[in-house]
């Protein structure tokens, strides 16, 4: 049983770091291609005639550097994601911990239940006390009394 949830936790383990990686290069590839994007041309080498090229690659590129921003967020939304799974499997998965707090609580309500046991039987030996001077009492101080008593 141990083996099998060793495994399946290190299968696990090797899927979330194999697509935090993936998604790590993934963020660094589209950063990258967006810095070598971003090149800036020497004003006096670009000539009047070259004004309508240069403007559809200043398009291209600006189109080409919102693509990868686009997947740049999807890459982090995806490592969020995973932080987020991550953090379920802990929580959810960690049996150990789970039976600590069981155990926890369950020592916690003996002792309360022990605590309260005691107050009970303290509080109905009171009481009994206290009904046996009331009866006492009534019985002395009853009208009804007959003469044996």
């Amino acid at each position: 049983m141990d083996i099998n949830r060793n495994r399946n936790t290190n299968v696990k383990g090797a899927a979330f770091h194999k697509q935090a990686k993936d998604s790590l290069q993934s963020i660094l590839d589209h950063f990258m291609a967006m810095i070598n994007l971003m090149k800036v041309e020497d004003v006096s080498q670009i000539q009047v005639k070259d004004q309508v090229p240069r403007i559809l690659t200043n398009t291209t590129d600006d189109f080409e550097m919102r693509v990868r921003a686009h997947n740049m967020v999807r890459a982090f939304e995806s490592l969020l994601k995973l932080v987020s799974d991550l953090k379920d499997q802990a929580v959810l998965y960690d049996f150990r911990a789970i039976n600590d707090a069981v155990r926890a609580q369950r020592q916690r309500f003996k002792n309360q239940q022990s605590d309260v046991d005691t107050k009970l039987v303290s509080l109905r030996d009171r009481l009994a006390l206290e009904m046996v001077k009331f009866e006492d009492e009534y019985s002395n101080k009853s009208p009804f009394k007959t003469a044996n008593n």
